[in-house]
């Protein structure tokens, strides 16, 4: 499979909400970059959605960031039925935003696994 992003892409872990028409969904990052942001959900969303998440990528950051996205991929977790996060979520931003790169470059303690 070849390698289709433009924005490199870097493991981060914190909190997201995701405020859709249809539900808010509480999240955790996976994986982020300029152009867009993986996180695990609570709740199913719908692919095409446009979506506004708020995050802090750190405890250092005064303001919380909001920015608008479109749902492209929604995966459930065969893994464990269980679990409080069942859902994968790719969420591409609608302009992407290079501070974020940085901000996640210097935040994250390694890039994702292939």
């Amino acid at each position: 499979m070849d390698e289709k992003r433009s924005h490199a892409r870097y493991t981060l872990w914190f909190p997201v909400t995701v405020d859709a028409d249809s539900s808010k969904v509480w999240a955790v990052c996976r994986d982020a970059s300029a152009g867009g942001i993986l996180v695990t959900g609570s709740a199913e969303l719908k692919v095409g959605e446009v979506v506004t998440l708020s995050f802090r990528v750190s405890a250092e950051e005064e303001e919380e960031r909001r920015i608008s996205g479109r749902i492209v991929r929604v995966e459930r977790s065969e893994e464990n039925p269980r679990i409080v996060w069942p859902y994968k979520i790719a969420i591409e931003f609608l302009e992407p935003d290079a501070t974020l790169q940085s901000n996640f470059a210097r935040t994250s303690s390694r890039p994702p696994p292939p």
